[in-house]
């Protein structure tokens, strides 16, 4: 069976493209065997995650905010968000009917990676104070500096050991930008490197081979996605700040120690990347001058058959399907079953109530539905149960989660209300 994989919209949580068509200017990639030592594993209980909002009430309560989820099962799965000023992470064991908190030592967590129900993975980071703006603002000298890192559990979330710290000191991008696991032992993140520049930033991809007792950094640069399908076979996709709108998806079969360059488009920016096995993956694309804070409408998606070697470009996924909005993913549970999510954007414009693309061909043709609306985030357990996430209502940025146990063809909304999720 496949390993549950999600996605988030924008393809990697990452700054609005238009604003990274405009703003993009020369960072280069290069390979390193740097080794990073590891860190003081300091285990987290209950006691250590943040409270929520003490404003809220029973009347009025805070708005639940999502910014990860997996359905690792049909039954089981978790989600991660912030409700108030407290980050929030959950798990299900019957499908969302019901909900268990978890503590994690983190205000806001940005990645989520199980591999069992047991063993997994998350990374994020703690603001500090409150002035620190989601650690995009250095803290003054008597305010603690943000701290930020990948985390493990093994028994489920119900405790957390820091294997990896990332620096903080102000700047654009999410400290931990996406993680993979294949197994307890082996996982690789996709970590941000403040010091490198402000915009764009270089991120660096470590991978640990021993649970995260050390960290070794594969590559660093303009870095949008990663992909791993087995421990040696990788895809991640690099954007060429020299060139704008450029970018290289480079594989490995080594998990991730030599690259090689099978894919140099100038289509756009990378958006997301996805694999159904080792041979067969996607990337998708997107071309910043179409783009407005509502609306993209020039996408490219293109497929390899061959672990990396060659690929064919599908087209754009719009022409054929839903318009308006910003597709998420790609997301694809079986060489030919794969869904895009349609998101509505930040601005204020009328685009539709935007939705869910689908797939049965392997990417070549898409239908368009309307439910769930607003897609965002995506997770699938395998061809058959998905999540689908997104914002619900934009006044108060409150999500919601969407259930399907037949690929999509009908879903049930997922109570994530105060009383369901604590």
């Amino acid at each position: 069976m496949r390993a549950a994989f999600s996605y988030r919209v924008g393809g990697v949580i990452r700054v609005p493209l238009v604003l990274a068509v405009l703003l993009t200017a020369a960072c280069s990639s290069t390979a390193t065997g740097k080794v990073t030592a590891p860190t003081n594993r300091v285990t987290a209980s209950a006691s250590a995650s943040p409270a929520t909002s003490a404003s809220a009430s029973a009347s009025q309560p805070e708005p639940l905010v999502l910014t990860a989820i997996q359905r690792l099962t049909p039954s089981i799965g978790f989600i991660a968000g912030r409700r108030g000023s407290g980050a929030v992470l959950a798990k299900t064991t019957d499908g969302g009917r019901s909900w268990i908190r978890l503590p994690v030592p983190l205000d806001y967590v940005t990645a989520l990676r199980f591999i069992d129900e047991r063993v997994g993975w998350v990374g994020g980071f703690g603001d500090g104070h409150a002035t620190q703006v989601n650690c995009t603002q250095p803290a003054p000298s008597e305010i603690p500096a943000c701290t930020a890192g990948v985390l493990r559990s093994e028994d489920g979330g119900k405790t957390w050991v820091k294997t990896l710290a990332v620096p903080m000191h102000g700047g654009g991008g999410d400290s931990v930008r996406q993680i993979q696991a294949i197994d307890g032992q082996r996982a690789w993140a996709l970590t941000l490197d403040q010091a490198a520049c402000n915009y764009p930033c270089q991120y660096d991809l470590q991978r640990t081979t021993d649970g995260g007792s050390s960290w070794t950094v594969l590559l660093s640069g303009q870095i949008a996605a990663i992909r791993f399908a087995s421990a040696a076979r990788g895809w991640v996709t690099v954007e060429d700040g020299a060139s704008l709108g450029t970018v290289e998806v480079r594989e490995t079969s080594d998990g991730g120690v030599t690259w090689r360059t099978g894919l140099r488009t100038t289509s756009g920016l990378a958006v997301g990347i996805d694999a159904a096995s080792t041979s067969r993956a996607w990337v998708l694309t997107a071309n910043g001058g179409y783009c407005t804070s509502s609306n993209c409408s020039k996408y490219a998606l293109f497929r390899t058959d061959d672990g990396g070697v060659t690929w064919q470009d599908l087209g754009n996924p719009k022409d054929s399907a839903c318009s308006g909005g910003h597709l998420a993913g790609p997301l694809f549970a079986s060489p030919g079953r794969g869904w895009l999510g349609l998101d509505l954007g930040a601005g204020g414009a009328n685009v539709g109530p935007g939705g869910l693309l689908r797939s049965e061909d392997g990417g070549r043709s898409w239908v368009c539905a309307t439910t769930p609306p607003n897609t965002s985030l995506l997770s699938a357990a395998d061809s058959g149960h998905l999540w689908a996430a997104g914002e619900e209502d934009r006044s108060t940025q409150a999500y919601s989660l969407y259930s399907s146990d037949n690929a999509g063809a009908s879903w049930r909304t997922v109570d994530l209300g105060p009383g369901r999720v604590p």
